[in-house]
């Protein structure tokens, strides 16, 4: 590939909340990042846990292997909490004033206040909490990410340019049972969004300038 030719990348964001964690960058060709880990090369990103790019990102780096045409950037500074997280921390309040009693006294809130509990009847009832500490594969897993991503979109008030997945995006894909529209022309199944989440939260992976 020439230096020359480019992939369509959403502009990279320079403001990002402070609040995150596991934040990097990729930096154009031959630039190191930080934080500098052992054996990296200069121009490759290494996650410690996961790399926070958005749908978008995800849907054009994935076909290409990761790979990204030199001079090009891709912002990874996004903050994007596990329900790990979520699961062995506070729940942070919801933004909607009318949700916030839900949350006051348990701080944990109740799944039918905040998504449609008609879609997955066997949550009907549980609190976000309870949901984040179930097992299964499937679309328990599905609801499981969803809920950190809705919490953490909370945390970082709603913020588009701070997190992967806005709280009505959380929602929206709970209603579908994980098939939405990530972006225009851009239409994901069950196994799209589950493939975004296992790779966003799961192993560690790279992403190199061409």
């Amino acid at each position: 590939m020439n230096e020359t030719q480019t992939e369509s990348l959403p502009q990279t964001v320079e403001s990002a909340q402070t609040t995150g964690i596991a934040r990097r960058r990729l930096l154009r060709a031959g630039l190191a990042a930080a934080p500098v880990l052992a054996a990296m090369k200069s121009n490759t990103v290494l996650a410690g846990d996961h790399t926070c790019i958005k749908p978008s990102s995800f849907s054009s780096l994935k076909p290409a292997n990761w790979k990204v045409s030199r001079g090009r950037t891709v912002n990874t500074t996004y903050n994007c909490f596990s329900h790990g997280h979520w699961k062995n921390h506070s729940h942070p309040f919801p933004y909607n004033d009318k949700d916030k009693s839900l949350f006051q006294g348990t701080a944990q809130g109740y799944v039918s206040a905040l998504f449609d509990a008609t879609v997955f009847p066997n949550f009907a009832g549980k609190t976000l909490q309870q949901v984040l500490s179930t097992g299964g594969g499937g679309l328990e897993s599905l609801a499981r990410h969803l809920v950190g991503s809705f919490l953490t979109a909370v945390a970082n008030e709603n913020n588009p340019n701070s997190v992967l997945i806005t709280a009505e995006q959380c929602k929206t894909i709970w209603a579908g049972k994980g098939a939405w529209t990530p972006a225009a022309g851009l239409n994901w199944t069950l196994d799209d969004t589950m493939a975004y989440f296992d790779k966003i939260y799961g192993a560690p992976f790279a992403i190199t300038n061409l």
